[in-house]
């Protein structure tokens, strides 16, 4: 079976780039998921059905999407593709709730991602418009999920100064 040994962190990236970006692969492996759960009667993550669901009712409903584009499987007319910064949005926004869970400033914390993420200093306000973005959705997420969102070896270091 495809979908036997998915971990969270997969399901809520896939989540993350339908509800946030434009991912129909994402969006189909969601389905595709919850389809071969559904169909074999295993367990699923109910907090991910729940959410995707919502979200694509909500774009029925409020907005008047079709069920293609409300479940992110195709654009909306005039919309139009883009490079996604889907990937560096959501490492740089689980990186600044990292830092700042050790007790770095947001500023600090917003510059040592951007110091990650891009070259010669810049990036400062792409982090902040994905932390703007995505810092509701993280910001309950447990540290192992979103250290497990970081490039391997990225360090989060603490800012306690009392030891």
């Amino acid at each position: 079976m495809k979908w036997l040994d998915v971990a969270d962190a997969d399901l809520n990236s896939a989540l993350a780039a339908v509800k946030y970006g434009h991912d129909p692969v994402a969006a189909k492996n969601l389905i595709e998921y919850f389809h071969e759960r559904f169909k074999d009667g295993l367990p699923y993550n109910e907090r991910i059905l729940i959410e995707f669901l919502g979200h694509a009712f909500g774009k029925i409903i409020e907005e008047g999407s079709s069920a293609d584009h409300a479940f992110g499987l195709k654009l909306k007319r005039g919309e139009y593709e883009r490079e996604s910064t889907l990937e560096r949005d959501v490492i740089a926004t689980a990186y600044v709730i990292l830092l700042m869970r050790n007790r770095w400033t947001y500023l600090d914390a917003r510059g040592q991602a951007a110091n990650l993420l891009f070259q010669d200093g810049k990036g400062d306000k792409a982090v902040e418009a994905a932390y703007a973005t995505y810092k509701d959705y993280f910001r309950s997420f447990p540290n192992d999920i979103l250290e497990g969102m970081l490039p391997p070896d990225t360090p989060v270091i603490s800012r306690d100064m009392t030891g």
